[in-house]
């Protein structure tokens, strides 16, 4: 990473506290796991370490992980999310997450003492959709979480991907609300984007996703695509990829202004790189004024971080911006 040229306001360095989980073993980097290890350990002491948030990893390369640790000397602790194994069906769900425990255990029974598990990540199995009602999610929900909080001594959040098919609408809202019924911390993961064009969601959907866990008072987390703070026309990708400027204010505005969802739609397709304001004391965009403080709370409670295979794209496209 370069020189930095501009302090930042600390509007900014709130927005972007912690924002992001980097991903480096997952495409399009597709780091080996030593390199993308090597890389965390370095941002986690580098200068704009306040960004980064926790180590992204499956369950299923945790003894890798185990195995390279032989031959480091770590000292400063690490935080992981996990992403779970997952299955097509929830009773391969089931194998597959048992299965994940035990993995997080093994690991842990060594080296807790420099890591843990913050937050466990996986995707839905598309057959509990197929039932009349939540009941058969919200169990599985409450299998996880509660067996993690037993595995793990702890409350532990999960975030819960979906399937989204054309009509979205009723899978996120069923998942979002089975989510809020089990009052346990866990959140609602968006995918917003990807290696191929039809990866990416349309902003009505990232908009109806964020309006909807507001509704219901549950937190986010986005993975994939936003790579770079403001929307645009990526020429390798040929998508329109979402900023995690747009994404992120837009989450804010909704949880703290009230933002309808046209409102949000226009904030996320907003292409202006000077559009959002960080000063001193706040977030100004569109003659809204959002202070620190609330910004803070939205993070800490509803928009609460992103998956990312890079950690330097970010901060390169934040200094071109001249807002680092």
């Amino acid at each position: 990473m370069t020189t930095d040229h501009t302090t930042p306001a600390e509007s900014l360095k709130v927005f972007t506290n912690g924002i992001i989980d980097y991903a480096g073993l997952f495409p399009p980097a597709s780091l080996e796991l030593g390199q993308a290890f090597h890389n965390f350990v370095y941002y986690a002491q580098a200068e704009y370490s306040w960004m980064l948030g926790k180590f992204i990893i499956p369950a299923r390369r945790l003894e890798e992980l185990a195995a390279l640790m032989a031959d480091m000397e770590v000292t400063q602790f690490i935080p992981l999310s996990v992403i779970g194994s997952g299955g097509s069906t929830a009773l391969e769900f089931e194998s597959a997450f048992n299965s994940d425990l035990s993995m997080i255990n093994d690991f842990l029974q060594v080296h807790g003492d420099i890591f843990s598990v913050d937050a466990y990540e996986t995707r839905l199995p598309v057959d509990v959709f197929e039932k009349e009602t939540n009941h058969e999610l919200i169990e599985l929900m409450k299998m996880v979480s509660g067996g993690l909080e037993q595995a793990l001594a702890k409350q532990t959040p999960v975030f819960f991907e979906a399937s989204l098919p054309a009509e979205y609408e009723p899978v996120i809202i069923r998942a979002v609300e089975s989510i809020a019924s089990i009052n346990k911390g866990c959140g609602f993961k968006l995918r917003t984007g990807g290696t191929e064009p039809k990866a990416f969601p349309a902003p009505e959907v990232i908009a109806f996703s964020i309006m909807t866990c507001c509704e219901f008072t549950v937190p986010m987390k986005c993975t994939a695509g936003l790579h770079h703070p403001i929307r645009h026309y990526n020429e390798e990708v040929q998508a329109e990829m979402h900023g995690f400027l747009n994404v992120f204010a837009a989450g804010i505005l909704a949880y703290t202004e009230n933002l309808d969802e046209a409102e949000l739609v226009e904030v996320l397709m907003d292409d202006d790189p000077f559009g959002f304001e960080f000063t001193e004391e706040g977030l100004v965009y569109n003659e809204m004024n959002v202070p620190n403080e609330e910004i803070r709370r939205a993070r800490e409670e509803f928009m609460l971080s992103y998956g990312s295979c890079s950690f330097d794209d970010p901060i390169e496209d934040l200094k071109i911006l001249e807002l680092l």
